[in-house]
Parts: C-alpha cells; structure tokens; sequence
C-alpha cells in the first residue's frame, strides 16, 4: 500500500480531523504467526502519567501483513499507578517475556539489566544492553492470540508467544581478481627509481 492509497482510505472512512480520533479505524495485526525483526528496544516516559516504559518494536516482514508493526511494553515498575505494590506475578511474566525475546534473537539478557535502583535505570540498562548486543533487525517468530477483556471488551488483551526463526544467509565476498594475482614477489630493487 502507498501513501496514495492510504489517503484514498482515509478518505473512504470519511475522517474529519476536527472532529474524529486520528487513531479511529487503527486495526490491530490479526490473530496469527508471524515473522518478525526485532526493530527496536526503547526507553521512554509516558506524557499523560509521566512513567517511565521499554518498548519492544517488532515488523512483520512476510507475508500479508508486512509492514505492519507491533509493540510491546512489559511492566518493570515495582508499583501500580495508584501506589500499591506491582503484583509479583506482572514482574515475573515481564522479566521471563524479556528474557524469552532476547533468547529468540540469540542474545543472553544479563540478570544485572533488572536489579537498577528503579525502573528508570532498568530500562536504559535492557535498552543498552540489546543495542550492544547488535540484535536489532534480528529475526523472530511472534505468534499473537487475543482474549477476552472483560473490564474492557473493546480493548481484547493480546497474548504473545516468541519463538527462533531462520536468519538470512549473509552473501559471502570474494576477491574478484584472486584468480589473476601474479604470485611473484616483488622486492625495491625491481622498481626503476631510487
């Protein structure tokens, strides 16, 4: 799809931008298997509630729906909004989930990523430590199954499962005048100046 079509179905939807959510219409990548590159791992703050997140960025790079991007946010903070304590199990589930992902990229997520002062420092040492680890761009498979959300019904809850896929074979270079080399060494005293 272009940018043309796009804006064709922009126009089809009968958007009105002074009045519509510009996010109306935002179709979510469908129940599936996917593969996917790791695109980015990022540390950044929420404006509305000024909390800190690590975002997992992942494009689908076969099939239907390539293109299309899906990102997740595991929860590090040791509290909910509200002040009460962050229940164990969010921590476990978000800790094994980042974990999971580095190992389907082939990378070993170093425990000292999670044992900062605060969230703060835990997400910049797991956005540090997947940049060093040159996993960005990394294959992987993401399969995605909603579920139901009963507080939410509009808003199902996605569920993930990582898995390995193949990565592409690097094009190996070659010298191309290898066969044309001439093996005879050559010393100073074969060139005509001093």
């Amino acid at each position: 799809m272009g940018l043309l079509d796009a804006l064709n179905q922009v126009k089809k939807e009968k958007y009105d931008p002074k009045k519509d959510d510009f996010n109306s219409g935002f179709q979510p990548i469908p129940d599936g298997t996917y593969t996917v590159s790791l695109s980015g791992v990022n540390h950044g703050v929420w404006k509305n509630s000024q909390t800190d997140f690590i975002r997992f960025s992942f494009n689908v790079v076969t099939g239907e729906q390539a293109g299309r991007q899906e990102h997740i946010t595991p929860i590090l903070a040791d509290k909910k909004s509200n002040g009460d304590p962050m229940p164990e199990s969010v921590l476990t589930r978000s800790i094994k989930m980042v974990q999971k992902i580095g190992a389907m990229v082939g990378f070993d997520v170093p425990d000292k990523v999670f044992m900062g002062e605060n969230e703060t420092e835990n997400y910049e040492m797991i956005q540090d430590a997947f940049q060093n680890a040159n996993v960005i761009g990394k294959l992987l498979q993401l399969t995605i199954k909603t579920s139901p959300n009963k507080k939410k019904p509009d808003h199902p809850y996605r569920n993930y499962k990582f898995d390995m896929a193949e990565q592409p074979k690097t094009a190996e270079v070659s010298d191309p005048f290898a066969a044309t080399k001439d093996p005879q060494e050559i010393s100073d005293n074969d060139f005509p100046f001093d």
